[in-house]
């Protein structure tokens, strides 16, 4: 350390920021008027000694700066020094700041620097803080003595902020200058915290007893100087009285707390106080400014928060009920408390984030101790445990169970889910690890299925050996079923009948395993044995009677639900829907059974009702927060709406229910909501991103449930509107087969022998689709539902203009009646093309606009046409032109034309193919590729689309006379 002439540099620093500090200096004249008197004097020859006490950041350096200018200003040498709790073990370290700017001669400070260095180095031989005090008497009157040599040329200023933390020697040699201040121009001016006992108190003590001692106590801003604060650091805001009583609320007075406060509220947008960053770091300075025991107190307040009580934040710091008062005194007195509570939620925050997060984690331990044995609620206890270093005692793995329980309870998943990864992490043996991996997976499933599934097969080995409690098994049994684990599944029920376990609410082990043997089989019909486990499962219902099925588990009630829908008529399937829907509450156990109600209220055509229930409980799992219940509903809501002919509403809830939830947290039920958009996209002729939806992996297994049925007609649907007709019945066939040796043969499910009779038609074959469709209305029942309805639909498809008449005009009476908006705008456009036909141009064209206006209506964008003025044609006769994605032209080759206009004029693939001599595949690469140019998804669309142009072609003969009809897509 050297005290020579280069610290003039330091000194002209120090002079310019305590003119900034001058500017903010408010409330504080009194203080002021009595620095310059002392100061006088001491010009005058009469030294004196000033003690400047006040809180933390109460402005004791703001005030000994701007003093410090003044004294300057008249010609004093002002030394300062500010003394650090880290630096208390460096001797001499206050003095060596204060001689710093001391400007000595060279000689001077050689000597000074000669004796500070000869202290450290005996402090260090001796180890310790201070030198031996025969040094010491020697060294002190030698350094002081400069000070004193200093003052015989003019008044010297020593300042030393933060006293309470200098050095014991430096102490000492402050204390053999104020004992010869009345022959010495030399005023000492101490600033030091007030409320706690360290050294300052016995430098205090000490000084007291000398005459020239004067005490100045800082005390918080009072309003007006709030007020006055404000006008300073932000004149813009002068006006607005309400700030500056919340100014004086949220910062009690605290110069440096409020400033802090002024400036947020400058950069913030907010027209009332919001604490921001400047706030923050101003409470966390103020904090560590504190002493220690301060500092403790305000975190130990922190981490209790606003439950604990005196006695409690005692134990947690393990200091004494008077320590803590004195301290609790001191933060009021600075600004930071206000009767022992924080001012504002912002200054907890600050205080927590101020802590290392070490000692945080144990003092949190500590408090979730102490508040457990004052017998305070789980749900105060659990809120540090999940915030602590781990807590290895039974009590606590108690408690965080119970609270992950009650958060379930509640719809606070992520807290939930916060105390059971706590609970894992807490050192719990084997058994109770598995109930916490179970507890983990239940609550993991209502966000996303995939993130709880790492536990799943842990879980199973545990069950298999009998060390899993029957409400984990069952659930475990649900979850293997969720990603198709069927296999393991029955093993698990297995092991639980062999054991004699009980499963299900009766907690009786027969008729709790046997319901969930039968929804197994239920949930996945093309499942081995599941027909014979089903009819089992039916018999022994049938002998049980109907009577008590409230009583009865989700499974049971949801098996029965399914077998009414398989075999009774739907006044049947809607009571017993109706029945489940309003006897039973969302939660995570009655899902399934609240969906598959919904469902079947769809099978049963009562679309109005499922509409109703399905928005009130997709409603309530909004409310509640739980992303795969909204998810699985939307999904439902998707069917719903896709069968009702909203197609828009049905994509906008098939794209929610993935975006809620990824694809791969579907597990089987990935193949709903895809299958809904695959649907909804197809119909609407986007088959590019159709096709996308086809990329989506479906798991092997979703092919034994009902989901997997109506995928394969999604797919049979696409690939018809592809020109793949071939493809589309290999699906359709496909999807009859699995649906006849399932026993599953629903055609309100999957109507496949209509599906396949469309199929037939485009590929001219009209016996089939005339033979399957007959076998279609015949299964659907005398009722007149919407199977029976497109079946005739179809049917007529197949028969002359005629004959068409009667069965189209009752399938559109049907499908009005029942509601699906798209199959009735499908049907009027079919009779308005057999009034055409049949020469009833006016008629057609009526029921074409009809027919237009409900595909609008359901989502179907109108094709851009030309005005009428320019065609000469009504809408539904106008050429239609179209664009590509890209904006320009395309063209059908000769033979795409050849084919599709034949296909438009009603020829049949293979009368085509005998027309054209060719074959039937090259027919359908030909429509594939003209559907794909013209943006058309099915072959009645051909006719309004095509625009015949004479072209020449080369002399070669076309299709119409030596010329060939070219379409060009404008």
């Amino acid at each position: 350390m050297g005290f020579g002439r280069p610290a003039a540099r330091l000194r002209g620093n120090r002079r310019c920021g305590g003119e900034v500090w001058l500017m903010n200096l408010v409330d504080r004249t009194e203080e002021l008027s009595v620095m310059e008197s002392m100061l006088g004097a001491c010009g005058a020859g009469r030294g004196g000694v000033l003690w400047v006490n006040g809180a933390v950041a109460s402005g004791k350096t703001a005030l000994l700066r701007a003093f410090g200018a003044r004294a300057t200003a008249n010609g004093a040498l002002f030394l300062q020094a500010t003394a650090s709790e880290t630096e208390r073990v460096l001797p001499l370290g206050v003095l060596g700041q204060l001689l710093l700017g001391a400007d000595l001669l060279e000689a001077d400070a050689e000597r000074a620097t000669r004796l500070v260095e000869l202290v450290a180095k005996d402090a260090q031989r001796h180890g310790t803080p201070e030198a031996s005090p025969a040094l010491a008497m020697k060294v002190i009157p030698e350094l002081c003595g400069t000070v004193l040599k200093m003052s015989e040329k003019r008044p010297v200023v020593l300042s030393v902020d933060d006293v309470h933390h200098a050095d014991g020697q430096s102490l000492d040699c402050l204390l053999y200058l104020a004992r010869r201040l009345d022959v010495s121009r030399i005023l000492l001016v101490l600033a030091g915290n007030s409320g706690f006992p360290d050294g300052g108190q016995r430098l205090q003590v000490d000084l007291l007893r000398l005459s020239g001692v004067r005490n100045i106590r800082l005390r918080p801003l009072g309003r007006q100087g709030v007020a006055d604060l404000v006008s300073a650091l932000g004149p813009d805001l002068w006006q607005e009285r309400k700030l500056v009583a919340d100014l004086y609320r949220v910062g009690g007075g605290n110069p440096l707390l409020t400033q802090a406060l002024i400036e947020d509220q400058r950069i913030s947008d907010a027209a009332a106080l919001v604490p921001g960053d400047a706030f923050a770091q101003a409470v966390t300075t103020a904090v560590y400014r504190s002493d220690v025991s301060a500092r403790h107190i305000v975190w130990g307040l922190a981490v209790l928060g606003s439950d604990g009580s005196l006695a409690e934040l005692v134990e947690v710091l393990g200091t004494t009920r008077e320590a803590v008062q004195r301290g609790l005194r001191a933060l009021n007195e600075a600004g930071l408390l206000d009767n022992g509570r924080f001012r504002h939620e912002a200054g907890r925050t600050a205080a927590l984030r101020s802590m290392e997060p070490a000692h945080r984690a144990h003092l949190e331990a500590r408090a979730a101790q102490v508040l457990h044995e004052h017998g305070a609620a789980a749900t105060v206890v659990v809120r540090h445990l999940v915030a602590a270093e781990p807590v290895d005692a039974p009590w606590a793995l108690r408690t965080l169970l119970d609270a992950a329980e009650r958060a379930l309870a509640d719809d606070e998943i992520e807290f939930a889910l916060t105390c059971l990864r706590t609970a894992r992490d807490s050192g719990a043996d084997a058994g109770q690890s598995l109930a916490v991996k179970a507890e983990l997976t239940r609550a993991g499933w209502r966000v996303n299925p995939s993130a709880a599934a790492q536990n799943l097969p842990e879980l199973t080995a545990a069950a298999l050996g009998g060390r899993l409690g029957t409400r984990h098994v069952d659930e475990l049994v649900g979850h293997l079923l969720w990603f198709g684990k069927v296999d393991e599944a029955l093993d698990v029920v297995g092991a639980a009948e062999q054991r004699g376990a009980p499963s299900g609410p009766d907690g009786t082990t027969g008729a709790g395993l046997d319901s969930t043997r039968r929804w197994i089989a239920c949930a996945y019909p093309g499942r081995p044995g599941s027909v014979v486990a089903r009819r089992e499962g039916t018999a022994r219902h049938d002998d049980a009677g109907h009577t008590g099925d409230l009583a009865r588990s989700p499974h049971q009630r949801t098996a029965n639900l399914i077998e009414t829908v398989l075999e009774e008529a739907d006044e049947g399937v809607v009571v017993r829907a109706e029945q489940i829907l309003q006897s039973t509450r969302l939660d995570d156990r009655t899902l399934t059974a609240l969906v598959v109600a919904v469902r079947s209220l769809v099978l049963a055509d009562r679309l109005d009702k499922a509409a109703l229930w399905c928005d009130t409980l997709l409603q309530e799992a909004t409310e509640r927060r739980v992303p795969m219940w909204q998810a699985l509903l939307s999904s439902a809501k998707a069917r719903m709406d896709l069968r009702a002919g909203r197609l828009a509403a049905a994509e906008e809830s098939a794209r929610s229910a993935l975006t809620l939830v990824p694809a791969e947290g579907w597990g089987v039920a990935i193949a709903s909501p895809v299958t809904t958009s695959l649907h909804v996209n197809t119909a609407l002729g986007r088959l590019d991103e159709a096709a996308a939806h086809l990329a989506v992996p479906i798991p092997d297994p979703a092919f034994q449930t009902p989901d997997g049925l109506l995928y394969l007609q999604a797919r049979g649907h696409y690939y018809l509107a592809a020109g793949r007709p071939y493809a589309a019945l290999d699906d359709f066939h496909t999807c009859g087969d699995l649906m006849i040796r399932w026993n599953f043969d629903l055609p309100a499910l999957v109507p496949w022998r209509t599906d396949a009779a469309q199929a037939y038609l485009s590929l001219g074959d009209d016996d089939r689709a005339l033979n399957l469709a007959e076998e279609q209305l015949a299964l659907a029942g005398p009722g007149r539902s919407w199977v029976y309805g497109v079946s005739l639909r179809v049917m007529a498809g197949a028969l002359a203009p005629r004959q068409r008449l009667p069965l189209i005009g009752e399938a559109v009476e049907i499908l009005q009646e029942r509601g699906h908006q798209f199959e009735l705008a499908r049907a009027i456009a079919d009779l308005a093309r057999a009034h055409r036909e049949l020469g009833d141009g006016g008629r057609a064209r009526a029921l074409a606009r009809k027919a237009q206006q409900l595909e609008r209506e359901c989502g179907v964008p109108a094709p851009r046409t030309k005005p009428v003025a320019e065609t000469g044609s009504l809408p539904d006769e106008r050429p239609w032109n179209a664009h590509d994605t890209r904006g320009t032209a395309v063209e059908l080759t000769e033979a795409e034309l050849r084919v599709a206009t034949l296909a438009a004029d009603g020829y049949t693939n293979r009368q085509i193919a005998e027309k054209l001599f060719i074959t039937i595949s090259t027919v359908e690469q030909h429509l594939t590729r003209s559907y794909r140019k013209l943006a058309v998804r099915r072959r009645a669309d051909l006719a309004s689309r095509l625009s015949s142009v004479a072209v020449p072609c080369g002399g070669e003969e076309g299709v119409h006379g030596g010329v060939c009809d070219r379409l060009r897509a404008v």
